[in-house]
């Protein structure tokens, strides 16, 4: 047999579960993949596992995935905005798009890997368990270009295709700092995201129960005295948000964000710590819900409240 035939015969990247590398060799063992998770894999997580849904929403370069892998980089160096990290099921997808932000890239300075509008709708997949509790919690949080965001925001309609806000707990609407910082960029970037968000609540895309949050990254560039303006101004828009949709939603927040600093001047994961146990801990109930009991015309239905009155 030669070399070449050899190496056709196993394929080490074949994907876990293939019956043809199964019947070659019972003593190979699969693997679980570890890319980021399509649809259906993220639905097929979900049929055992109760993840919570962060759908993370925002314009091209503003900032999305900075955000998700610098969280995966603080877990690297231990625990974590009070939680340990213990299981992922994309640990790959975490690595490649941190990559470039690591000093075994030789790049000149630190970056994230762009994300396609042919790569469509996949998550990134975060086991957590509490440092005081040990209560386990797991996340499912969405990589979309922003390009698809835009383009929704410009047809409304469209945006009930997007299934990622209407199952969120959590919509992160991110708002890029390094606009916000530019006088020039300042009016576009707001009313773009303020387009979104109106775009996408008038349409019914987002689930009442879900909680709104406005997460500005890049604050390291808004800093600054000479950027008191701008960050003036951010505070307006700011307050304006949460006073035209906290009685729409469950639950309206805003964060500031610098999730990693080129000079080095702020901390890596600069004020990600909050916004992360947002994410964990549920968002309360909606505006206008109610646990009110249908009427019973069951004896069984009366007999199962009188026993939940007694225990």
């Amino acid at each position: 047999m030669t070399d070449t035939q050899t190496d056709s015969d196993v394929d080490v990247f074949e994907e876990a579960g293939s019956n043809e590398l199964g019947s070659a060799d019972p003593d190979w063992v699969g693997l679980p993949r570890c890319d980021l998770l399509s649809i259906e894999e993220a639905d097929e997580l979900l049929r055992w596992l109760p993840a919570t849904l962060v759908a993370v929403v925002g314009e091209r370069k503003s900032g999305k995935t900075t955000l998700i892998t610098e969280i995966y980089e603080r877990f690297l160096r231990g625990p974590f905005a009070g939680q340990m990290f213990c299981y992922s099921q994309t640990l790959l997808g975490f690595e490649r798009k941190s990559y470039p932000s690591r000093a075994e890239s030789r790049l000149e300075r630190p970056d994230t890997a762009r994300t396609s509008t042919r790569d469509g709708l996949r998550f990134f997949h975060l086991g957590l368990v509490s440092s005081s509790n040990r209560r386990r919690a797991d996340l499912l949080i969405t990589e979309r270009a922003g390009e698809v965001y835009r383009d929704a925001r410009d047809r409304p309609a469209e945006s009930r295709t997007l299934l990622e806000l209407l199952k969120a707990r959590t919509v992160v609407f991110v708002l890029d700092g390094e606009r916000i910082a530019n006088d020039k960029t300042r009016a576009e970037a707001f009313a773009s995201i303020r387009g979104m968000i109106r775009a996408f609540a008038d349409a019914g895309a987002i689930s009442g129960r879900a909680e709104i949050q406005l997460v500005t990254t890049k604050f390291d560039l808004l800093s600054a005295a000479v950027a008191a303006e701008a960050v003036g101004h951010l505070k307006e828009f700011e307050d304006r948000l949460v006073k035209a949709y906290s009685g729409r939603f469950a639950k309206v927040t805003h964060w500031r964000t610098a999730a990693r600093d080129p000079k080095g001047q702020l901390e890596p994961a600069w004020g990600v710590t909050p916004v992360l146990r947002s994410w964990i801990d549920p968002p309360g109930s909606p505006p206008g819900a109610s646990s009110t009991i249908p009427k019973l015309d069951d004896e069984f239905d009366r007999l199962l409240l009188r026993r939940g009155r007694l225990a």
